[in-house]
C-alpha cells in the first residue's frame, strides 16, 4: 500500500525541517549575541572601545560550528525530501487501492468522516474501520 510509503517520506520530511530549525535557531542564537547591549565597563580599552568585537566574534563561533555549509546541505536535503513526498503524493492520488484512498482523503486532503463516506461509498463503521487499521499501521 502506497500509503505507508508515503507516511514514511512525511515523516522523514518533517524531522528534516525540524533539523532545519535546529540550525537555523543555533545561528539566531549566535547573532543575538552581537546585538547592541549596555557596554561591559571590565572590557573597555583605553581609547574607549571594546576590547571585544562581538562582530567578530560571531564570525568565529559560526565558522567553527560550520553553520552555514550545515544550512546549505539541510536546505538540499529538505528540497530533496520535499520533491519525494511529492512525487509520492501523486502516486498515492492515482492509487486505485480503497485503503489508499481513504488515506488520501483523510490525513492528506483533510476531508471529515461525512464526506468522506459520500466519496467513498462505505459506511460510516466501515470508514472508521479502515481509518483505525491505518493508525495502527503507521504508528
Amino acid at each position: 500500500m502506497i500509503y505507508m510509503v508515503y507516511e514514511e517520506f512525511r515523516q522523514k520530511y518533517l524531522e528534516t525541517q525540524r533539523k532545519f530549525d535546529e540550525i537555523l535557531q543555533e545561528k539566531e542564537f549566535l547573532f543575538t549575541k552581537t546585538q547592541p547591549k549596555s557596554p561591559n565597563w571590565d572590557k573597555i580599552g583605553e581609547n574607549g572601545n571594546q576590547v571585544n568585537n562581538k562582530f567578530d566574534d560571531y564570525l568565529v563561533v559560526k565558522e567553527s560550528k560550520r553553520i552555514d555549509e550545515r544550512l546549505t546541505e539541510i536546505k538540499s536535503i529538505l528540497d530533496d525530501r520535499e520533491r519525494l513526498l511529492m512525487l509520492k503524493e501523486q502516486e498515492l492520488r492515482s492509487s486505485k487501492n480503497n485503503v489508499d484512498k481513504i488515506y488520501k482523503m483523510k490525513y492528506v486532503d483533510k476531508l471529515n468522516i461525512s464526506r468522506i463516506v459520500k466519496a467513498s461509498n462505505y459506511s460510516r463503521a466501515q470508514v472508521y474501520r479502515i481509518l483505525e487499521n491505518i493508525k495502527k499501521s503507521i504508528n
